[in-house]
C-alpha cells in the first residue's frame, strides 16, 4: 500500500493517543500505590483494607475476598480520577506548555480538594451499591478537614500532574 501524506500525521496522532493512555494508566496505578503507601506508613487503615472489609461484610461475601475487593475498588477509583484529569489535560493540550502546566496544576489542586470533600459520601454509595443494598438511606458527611486524606488526595493529583502534563511537556521541549 503506498504511503500518503496523511500517513505520518495519522501515525503521529496514534502514537500520541497511545502515549496518553500509557501515561493515564501509569499515573493512576502509581497514584493508587502512593496513596496506599502514605496511609500504611501513617499507621491508619488503608482505603483498600477499609473498602474490602466494608464490602464483604455488608454483602455477606467471604472474608478472604476483602483484600482483592478492596484493591479492585481502590484501583477503579484511581483509574477514574486519573482519567478525569487526563481528559482535562488533553482538552488543554493546545495551550503553550507553561500556561497548560499552570492551569492543570490549579485543576489538580481543585480536584484534590473536591475528591477529599466527596470521599465519605462516595464511600457510602460505593459500599451500599457494590454490596447489593442499592442506594444508601444515609450518606457519610462531606469531609472538610485538611488532614491526611486531603494531603493524600492532593498528592495523588500532583503525581498525576507530573506524569501526565509536566513530564511529557519537558520531554517535548528538550
Amino acid at each position: 500500500m503506498p504511503r500518503t501524506l496523511e500517513s505520518p500525521l495519522a501515525e503521529n496522532r496514534s502514537a500520541g493517543i497511545t502515549l496518553s493512555i500509557v501515561l493515564w494508566l501509569l499515573a493512576a496505578i502509581a497514584g493508587a500505590f502512593v496513596f496506599w503507601f502514605v496511609q500504611s506508613v501513617s499507621g491508619g487503615p488503608t482505603i483498600p483494607e477499609f473498602m474490602g472489609q466494608q464490602l464483604v461484610t455488608a454483602g455477606g461475601y467471604r472474608l478472604v475476598l476483602a483484600p482483592a475487593v478492596g484493591w479492585m475498588v481502590h484501583l477503579g477509583v484511581s483509574l477514574s480520577y486519573a482519567f478525569l484529569f487526563a481528559v482535562i489535560a488533553l482538552l488543554l493540550k493546545p495551550m503553550r506548555f507553561a500556561i497548560r502546566a499552570a492551569v492543570t496544576l490549579i485543576v489538580a489542586v481543585a480536584l484534590g480538594y473536591l475528591t477529599t470533600l466527596i470521599a465519605p459520601p462516595a464511600i457510602s454509595v460505593t459500599v451500599s451499591l457494590l454490596s447489593g443494598h442499592g442506594w444508601p438511606r444515609e450518606l457519610f458527611p462531606l469531609n472538610r478537614e485538611l488532614g491526611l486524606p486531603f494531603w493524600n488526595h492532593e498528592g495523588f493529583f500532583a503525581l498525576n500532574w507530573g506524569i501526565q502534563v509536566v513530564g511529557p511537556g519537558l520531554l517535548r521541549r528538550s
